[in-house]
């Protein structure tokens, strides 16, 4: 008997979140696929300003709610156009028509928008981002496109812009970074800095990592003020400019301004994530003499890879040459036979072998991704070091010494077990590891390593565990290295508080979904900002194309956050609490 109650209990419990689900998102369905044409006689009947098509829009789309005998929802539209304080079913309504009247009246100027801005080249050089021709090109892009929408603009010194709409005391803050990853351009199928529209899709730098979510954030906030409904909340965008390199930004804004009460933070995906790993980094140096030592055997002259900390090398370069009495043409030959042993055991490996001037040419090559989730590419820089530290025993120097480091220690593992530091969290998940860069210069050889760190385990634990192992390595082999570092805490907010739950609402409102909060392994702005959470733009199950080669975002994808956020906007806007 107790066992037919409870199951009658989760019976009802489940029928009723499935019922919970279809009434908010019934929204969806108000107009079928009526919205476009009603915009058309919207824009054919109006004034062609926006406010005049937003309310001409209105009137037909209350008109359409009537014949379909949708009466209580085309009252709620009356009334919120009648001056009645807009709460509950009100509120999600007039949310639901200012995120439809985006889509329709603005998607195409959002693509515009997008494609123009991912022109500008806003990655990181040996001039500060600020001082930046293409930044400083690129914010006066953003303070015109300010001017023309209606929107507050004010730049902070170059740091962060401010685009606002309202001047109430209480704030929603959206930030948003307008820098983006450096490119290999060998690896692209397209101009990566073209904003091209093909095969359904914006093609780019920036595309996905933050451009076209600016651009759609920034329509959105016209779309609000287009309602004509007051403002109850001030809506204000910043838009940062070394999110991917100095990350001075949000803290010298922060000196001098005070930050939002809430703050969603649009910089990698949905439903809301409110926690974020760790980010720590280590860069090891060693000197490179003028003349190495020679010996019998193969040397490695040189080994490149990489050019992000937060990017996971698809390609790897090592130049090989014989030393004492080796024979070349013997090493060429047993390294082919070790590289077919190699690509059999390590499941997607593939290396080319050739020959140069006198010497020997081996490049690894796999898939490149965000270091955040490294298992989902495959680091051709990690499978470089590895076989050559296992089958090619290089003569000694330098360049083999951090070899045999990185080998030892990072390896072609993801949880960080050789440094000391695996550990689990249920709801952030492992500690990840990735080799993400290596470089020969003239004078030293460099090997940077970029891990995350869910709650759980301390940054003092992690410290002491990495050093601990340089410091027996350096006794060891008799080096020592030079370290620069980066650790950062991680950042958790409770996936049940009030603000959590109202975006999963309006998440699961606009897509018909049902989920939950959930956790990255990436670092944002969230953990410079209190009262911040992820939110967008990547969508539940699509693949996050931000750092990699042909960056693009669907217009599917770009149509979608137009609604969410724009719903998100209008929400928070209309009502202070």
């Amino acid at each position: 008997m107790l066992m037919r109650m409870v199951a009658l209990l989760l019976l009802i419990q489940t029928f009723g979140s499935q019922v919970t689900a279809r009434q908010e998102t019934e929204s969806s369905d108000y107009l079928g696929t009526q919205a476009p044409r009603l915009m058309q006689e919207a824009k054919a009947t109006g004034s062609g300003n926006s406010m005049d098509v937003y309310q001409g829009f209105a009137r037909l789309v209350v008109d359409e709610l009537k014949k379909r005998g949708k009466q209580e929802i085309a009252n709620h539209i009356t009334a919120g156009q009648s001056g009645q304080k807009l709460e509950g079913k009100s509120l999600a309504t007039y949310a639901w028509l200012t995120r439809t009247f985006a889509r329709e009246f603005y998607k195409d100027d959002i693509i515009s928008a997008t494609s123009d801005l991912i022109k500008f080249k806003t990655f990181a050089t040996d001039v500060p981002n600020r001082q930046n021709p293409e930044f400083i090109k690129q914010k006066q892009y953003l303070a015109m496109l300010a001017s023309r929408l209606g929107l507050g603009f004010r730049d902070v010194d170059g740091y962060v812009q401010e685009i606002w709409i309202g001047d109430e005391e209480r704030s929603l803050g959206i930030m948003v970074h307008s820098d983006v990853q450096p490119v290999d351009t060998t690896a692209w199928s397209v101009n990566p800095w073209g904003g091209e529209l093909k095969s359904g899709a914006l093609w780019g730098r920036g595309a996905i990592d933050d451009k076209g979510p600016l651009a759609a954030i920034m329509y959105g906030m016209r779309a609000v003020l287009d309602s004509r409904i007051p403002l109850r909340r001030k809506l204000i965008l910043l838009v940062g400019t070394d999110e991917e390199s100095a990350n001075e930004d949000v803290s010298t804004y922060l000196k001098t301004n005070p930050a939002p009460d809430q703050t969603i933070v649009v910089d990698y995906g949905y439903p809301v994530i409110c926690a974020e790993k760790g980010w720590c980094g280590v860069w090891l140096k060693l000197p490179k003499p003028g003349a190495e030592p020679d010996s019998n055997g193969l040397v490695i002259e040189s080994l490149d890879a990489g050019f992000s900390p937060s990017i996971v090398p698809g390609k790897a370069t090592a130049m090989l040459r014989a030393s004492g009495n080796q024979d070349l043409v013997e090493s060429r030959t047993g390294l082919l036979d070790a590289i077919v042993g190699f690509e059999k055991q390590r499941v997607g490996s593939r290396f080319d072998l050739s020959e140069t001037d006198g010497g020997l040419s081996i490049t690894a090559h796999g898939r490149t991704v965000h270091s955040s989730v490294p298992a989902t590419g495959h680091n051709a820089l990690m499978d470089l070091i590895v076989f050559l530290d296992q089958n090619l025993k290089p003569a000694k120097n330098s360049i083999s010494l951090m070899v045999k480091f990185a080998a030892q220690f990072v390896g072609l593992e993801l949880d960080g077990r050789s440094l000391g530091i695996a550990h689990h969290d249920d709801f952030m998940g492992d500690v990840t590891v990735a080799g993400n860069m290596f470089h020969t210069e003239a004078d030293s050889v460099m090997f940077m390593f970029n891990f995350r760190i869910p709650r759980g385990i301390s940054l003092e634990t992690v410290r002491q565990s990495v050093a601990a192992r340089k410091t027996d390595f350096e006794q060891q082999h008799e080096v020592r290295f030079s370290e620069a570092s980066y650790y950062s805490e991680a950042l958790y907010n409770d996936p049940d508080g009030p603000f959590v739950r109202r975006l999963l609402r309006i998440y699961n409102s606009v897509t018909g979904e049902n989920r939950v909060a959930e956790s990255m392994g990436g670092g944002t702005y969230a953990k410079r900002l209190p009262n911040s959470v992820v939110f967008g733009p990547k969508l539940v199950g699509e693949e996050y194309l931000g750092h990699q080669p042909d960056e693009h975002v669907s217009l599917e994808t770009l149509t979608r956050n137009i609604e969410i956020l724009t719903h998100t906007l209008a929400e928070f806007a209309f009502q202070a609490e």
